[in-house]
Formats: structure tokens, sequence, C-alpha cells
């Protein structure tokens, strides 16, 4: 019998459904996430906040043997429980022995302690579903968190987005104006030229008909060249 236990069955593999009832008709599971959702507290995420914002803190797992007794079955309460087979497979006593006597070793001493391996092992499977049904409560919230945090997001990029168009637009807006004042520059340029025009046609009625021929330089120059001989002649 012994040999049996542990023999092919040194590595226990637990495969546990999710909806597994208990004896009231309630869950497992069920009742477990909630002990859970206790042990890792509210889900919380960062706030926007003006400049840096706090990230948040993720929470700290409890020690092993506190899972095991949150959990909705607890592991029985033995004297050869499975931690204290490992403690004794891992003595000083019993360093350097090959495995097959190490482990016939275990099974003289629990046998001489009248202890029913098959107990031992139903302590590793309740541990195994305790720790199974917290990995899962465990990736719950972090999936909320996820979650949560998705959002969060999601707002903080649409008023980003909204911002960054009101800042385009106060940036159109100004290359606006800097292109309007640039066009009323040009307007006056225009003007200017009509004006000087205006001035160098009557300059020009002032002196003899081939002096103010013979000039060809700008409206402005043209001006001060028929003023200057004007000027010669009338002296």
């Amino acid at each position: 019998m012994f040999n049996g236990w542990f023999g092919k069955q040194d590595e226990v593999d637990v495969r546990l459904s999710g909806s597994e009832k208990n004896g009231s008709g309630v869950t497992r599971s069920t009742e477990h996430n909630e002990h859970v959702k206790r042990m890792l507290g509210p889900v919380q995420v960062a706030a926007p906040a003006q400049g840096s914002r706090k990230p948040a803190t993720p929470p700290t797992p409890p020690p092993f043997e506190q899972i095991y007794q949150a959990a909705v079955v607890k592991p029985p309460k033995l004297v050869y429980g499975i931690q204290k087979v490992g403690e004794m497979g891992n003595s000083t006593h019993l360093a350097g022995m090959a495995p097959a006597m190490k482990r016939k070793a275990l099974l003289m001493a629990l046998e001489a302690a009248g202890i029913d391996v098959g107990e031992v092992l139903s302590d590793v499977v309740t541990r195994q579903r305790a720790l199974k049904e917290y990995e899962e409560s465990y990736l719950e919230k972090v999936n909320q968190f996820e979650s949560a945090q998705t959002e969060q997001n999601r707002l903080e990029n649409a008023e980003l987005e909204k911002i960054t168009s009101q800042f385009r637009m106060r940036i159109k807006a100004g290359q606006d104006e800097v292109e309007r004042w640039h066009k009323e520059f040009r307007d006056w340029q225009k003007s200017k030229q009509q004006e000087l025009q205006r001035l160098t046609e009557a300059a020009a009625l002032c002196v003899p008909q081939e002096k103010a021929e013979d000039e060809e330089e700008e409206s402005d120059g043209k001006i001060m060249a028929i003023a200057q001989r004007a000027n010669g002649t009338y002296r």
C-alpha cells in the first residue's frame, strides 16, 4: 500500500472545477472568492492628478499558510501533514540517501507513528485546491484592475484629444493672424506703389517734358530726381 502511494504517485496533479459544490450546495469557488477578495482588498485605480500621478499599489499576497486557512476547505489538522513530511524529507538524518531509501525511511517513520498516508495526500489535495482558488481570485483582481485602468486611460486619452484639438485651433488661429498681417502689409505696399505713381505723375508736371522723360529710376527715386532737376531748373 505504501509503495503504491509513494511510488507512481509522487507527483499529485489535481484538476478542479471552478463550480465544485460543497455539502450545502454553495459553490466552493464563490465562497472562496469572497474570502480572497477580502484578503486582497478593493481594486484601486490611479486617479488623474495635476502633474505626476501616483501609481496604484498592487495587493500584497498573504503568506501561504494564511491562504490555506482562509480557504473554504481548510487543510486537515494532522500531526504529520504534508508540510511535516517535507521537513522530515529535508532532515539532515536523511541527507545523502538515495531517493528510494529516503522514501522507505519516511514510510517506516509514518507507519511507526500510525499515520495514514492517504490523509497526508489528502492534505496535499486540499492545499492545491486552496492555492488554485486563490490564484483564480487573484487573477480576477488583476483583470478587474486592468479593465478599470483601460477605461481610465480611454477617458484620459479623450481628454487629451480634446485639449490637443483646442491647442491646434489656437495655433491655427495664430497662423491665420500672421498671414492676415502679411496680407495687410502686401496690400499697403500696393497702395504705396499707387501713391508713388500718383506723386510721380504730379511731379512730372512741374519740370520740362524732356527732363521728366529721361528718368528711368523707381517711382520713389524718380520723384527725388525730378525734384532735384526741377530745383535746378528754377534757380
